[in-house]
């Protein structure tokens, strides 16, 4: 689906910055180009999470007046749940080295990031790897012993 917004986007001292109206988010970029790019990435990932999460997006405001004297930028972004790149709460246990029910835990804790399709758990690919990088070891911390 097609989804459309408007931001507004200004020269900052590091280079271009861009915030969409009506939405949470704020990006940047060394060039125009690049934050072109950078603007559509923020906006199809805001789309993904609302979807992810059952929220409906506010709705797209148009002709809104620039608060931080740049100009008005129209990002639109194909986006759509089935291009996220997900693998099932198995897969994702058996990359962390933990129980499919701790998956489960960890998606409504907001340590990963998942959905429910039907009876099917999905968890995204970005959200695994960024927890198998973190330094978070699977289990619970084991208590010191002081003597």
């Amino acid at each position: 689906m097609q989804y459309t917004y408007e931001f507004e986007m200004w020269r900052g001292e590091f280079g271009w910055i861009a915030e969409p109206f009506g939405l949470n988010g704020i990006t940047q970029g060394e060039n125009v180009d690049d934050l072109c790019e950078s603007a559509a990435d923020l906006l199809r990932e805001i789309v993904r999470d609302h979807i992810m999460t059952g929220q409906e997006l506010p709705a797209a405001t148009f002709d809104n007046d620039p608060v931080h004297g740049g100009v008005r930028l129209i990002v639109s972004v194909n986006a759509a749940m089935a291009d996220v790149p997900r693998m099932s709460a198995a897969e994702a246990a058996h990359e962390l080295g933990v129980s499919r029910p701790r998956i489960s835990a960890m998606i409504r804790s907001g340590l990963l990031d998942g959905w429910k399709e039907g009876r099917n758990t999905w968890v995204t690919v970005a959200s695994v790897e960024a927890r198998k990088g973190d330094e978070h070891k699977a289990g619970r911390p084991r208590k010191t012993v002081t003597a």
